[in-house]
């Protein structure tokens, strides 16, 4: 059996099947890449919505713990986080073509858990630490700083109630304090290690080809097998997980048939 329902649902529903891991890892290890959005409008169109998503990427802060990406959103999503309504929405939506969306991802350095509550389903609990939050806050004005560079003339920044600003000056103005946590806009979308894996069944949930130690047959084949973050979009390596746990499980099906 293949268990590949992401880091949510994978641990949520191995629990509901009553397995436990001698680890205590099961559910445990939740990263997530935290990451906030910068909005830059342009005096030109953009259309960023065009070519390959995710083209573009600022590396140079990875020793920070810092990746900066152009991630050009979709217009519902766009529109659901602009801190904006009615006719001021459709005034700052009518400007879509001449919008950049980026921001930073952090490979955050706290965990988070995922429980499965009877009658709920999966709940998810996870803070964001102060170090990560700081992290966070460098991201985004690394990320303003860029689009100014690159001809942005107003930046809106992922804070609850920051000014719209328009130049680095007053950027610099706006992130002069520290900026408060709970003021952070923040979304993910990377979700991983909740079966982190381990050859060590006192360490992780899985073997390193996913197998759930102590099920014989029962593999893992998602993001949850990752023992941390990995500081990039996870998408590749768990193709790359996934399919090398595929072959493993193909040439070892005798071994599992009942």
């Amino acid at each position: 059996m293949v268990v590949a329902g992401g880091a949510i649902q994978t641990p949520a529903l191995l629990a509901r099947s009553g397995l436990r891991s001698a680890s205590g890892q099961l559910g445990r290890n939740l990263s997530m890449h935290p990451n906030a959005v910068v909005t830059g409008f342009f005096d030109q169109d953009v259309t960023g919505w065009q070519g390959v998503h995710q083209a573009f990427q600022v590396r140079e802060f990875l020793d920070e713990g810092l990746l900066l990406t152009a991630t050009n959103l979709t217009p519902p999503m766009l529109a659901a986080i602009l801190p904006a309504y009615g006719r001021e929405l459709g005034e700052l939506m009518a400007d879509y073509n001449r919008i950049v969306t980026a921001g930073p991802l952090v490979s955050d350095t706290g965990t988070g858990r995922v429980r499965h509550v009877p009658g709920l389903g999966p709940q998810v609990f996870y803070q964001l630490t102060d170090h990560d939050a700081a992290r966070v806050a460098r991201g985004v004005e690394l990320t303003a700083q860029a689009l100014f560079a690159a001809g942005a003339r107003r930046v809106l920044l992922p804070f609850t109630g920051a000014p719209v600003v328009r130049d680095p000056a007053a950027l610099r103005r706006v992130l002069a304090r520290p900026v408060a946590k709970r003021s952070l806009q923040l979304f993910s979308i990377h979700l991983m290690g909740t079966a982190r894996m381990s050859e060590d069944p006192r360490r992780g949930v899985t073997g390193s080809f996913g197998e759930f130690h102590g099920v014989p047959g029962l593999i893992v084949a998602d993001a949850s097998l990752f023992p941390g973050p990995v500081g990039i979009n996870p998408m590749e390596t768990v193709i790359a997980l996934a399919m090398r746990n595929a072959r493993r499980l193909v040439e070892r099906r005798d071994r599992y048939r009942v």
